[in-house]
């Protein structure tokens, strides 16, 4: 008869058996309601002291679904949290996963063992209301005088996800070892304090290339600007703040930013070879179990890494793109500034041109009146005249070299 309830229980919860006649899960379904409204703004920073407790965390496990393990370790003071610091930590680490692995649905661990029984009921609601649309079910563990307690009525009929209570030994039919950490005796390697340094790390990088993007975004849109100055005045100034444009663009520390990204990439990357300890990120995979899902499970303990590294290697490639762009950008407006000077200065130089011509019209009409008496005097003022107009010739010359 318990095994009848037994199979009821996990045939209602959607477990299932697959081919190999181990127990899974179908897919989580409620990861689309409308509710489930990621924070991304939040940061560890933000909830560093609660983190640090080690209160929740995520190891990098997969459930058999793919969906992420959110894991509550054994502890004796529950109580001691606050509600809130509580929310805002899961609502911080509900983040942490891919929107396409968190849409699976969040596996929660929730380990009693040496806890107070009555502390259950206050994290389930927290965990409903913090976010209720992504978890697929929550797995209790027993505590240590289960029997004693075993007619507890935790309300799960209350929650928008299952609830299932489990010994050590049934949470590896739901949960691969190889996605378990050595708390529940499985194999997946994880460090709490590495994994936060990890977080702030790849944190203070990403804000730090978000800003360092504005300012590059803010000077490609001032180096849009098609205006040019209408006065060889407002030309000249121009290229001097152009010129000032360039200095704040190198100021822009992308190449700080680059050795930045590059060591936390190489610190990460040595995870997903497979050549790193678990110092190195905060979590690796475990052994393998011999089956053929052991690769994928593999695998799956280092989504959490690749996504990381995809983060990092997406922002250093947007770094060095946009530089580049500004760097085109700033050429092809320093051409335009350039052009636009010389068209001023030829604008200005034709204008004294005219100008001379208009005075000195007068000048020439009444100065050179006279023919020559005589041959001799007739032959100097036609030599005069062809110096005049040599003069004239060399000017107009002058100008239409510069403008070309």
């Amino acid at each position: 008869m318990a095994s009848l309830t037994m199979l009821f229980r996990f045939h209602y919860m959607g477990f299932l058996r697959d081919r190999k006649g181990r127990l899974t899960m179908e897919p989580c379904q409620t990861a689309n309601r409308v509710g489930f409204h990621r924070n991304e703004d939040m940061k560890a920073i933000d909830v560093l002291p609660i983190l640090k407790e080690k209160v929740a965390f995520l190891s990098g496990g997969r459930d058999r679904r793919g969906g992420p393990v959110l894991t509550f370790p054994a502890r004796s003071n529950h109580d001691r949290i606050r509600p809130e610091d509580l929310r805002r930590l899961i609502a911080y680490l509900a983040t942490i996963p891919s929107e396409e692995v968190a849409k699976h649905g969040f596996t929660v661990i929730v380990d009693m063992r040496g806890s107070k029984w009555d502390s259950i009921k206050p994290l389930l609601k927290i965990l409903q209301e913090s976010f209720p649309s992504c978890i697929h079910v929550a797995l209790i563990i027993k505590p240590d005088n289960f029997w004693q307690k075993q007619r507890t009525n935790f309300g799960s009929s209350k929650f928008e996800f299952e609830t299932v209570m489990v010994s050590l030994d049934g949470l590896s039919k739901i949960v691969d070892q190889s996605q378990l950490t050595a708390d529940f005796e499985g194999s997946l390697e994880y460090n709490h304090d590495d994994w936060i340094e990890v977080r702030l790390s790849f944190e203070t990088f990403a804000s730090d290339a978000a800003r360092t993007l504005a300012r590059l975004e803010e000077l490609q849109e001032t180096l849009s600007q098609r205006d040019l100055p209408r006065d060889l005045e407002g030309a000249r100034r121009l290229m001097e703040e152009h010129s000032a444009l360039k200095k704040r663009a190198t100021k822009a520390s992308v190449e700080e930013l680059d050795a930045q990204g590059r060591r936390l990439l190489q610190r990460l990357q040595l995870q997903t070879a497979g050549g790193g300890s678990s110092s190195e990120s905060g979590y690796r995979s475990g052994g393998a179990s011999g089956d053929s899902n052991d690769h994928h499970h593999g695998f799956n303990a280092h989504v959490d890494i690749h996504n990381l590294v995809a983060k990092v290697t997406g922002l250093l490639d947007k770094l060095h793109g946009t530089r580049q762009n500004l760097q085109q950008l700033w050429h092809m407006r320093k051409l335009k500034l350039d052009q636009c000077f010389q068209l001023r200065l030829f604008e200005q130089d034709a204008e004294k041109m005219f100008d001379w011509i208009m005075h000195n019209k007068g000048l020439f009409l009444t100065s050179y009146t006279e023919i020559g008496g005589n041959h001799q005097h007739a032959v100097e003022l036609q030599t005069q005249h062809n110096h005049f107009a040599m003069n004239c010739m060399v000017s107009v010359c002058l100008v239409v070299h510069t403008c070309r």
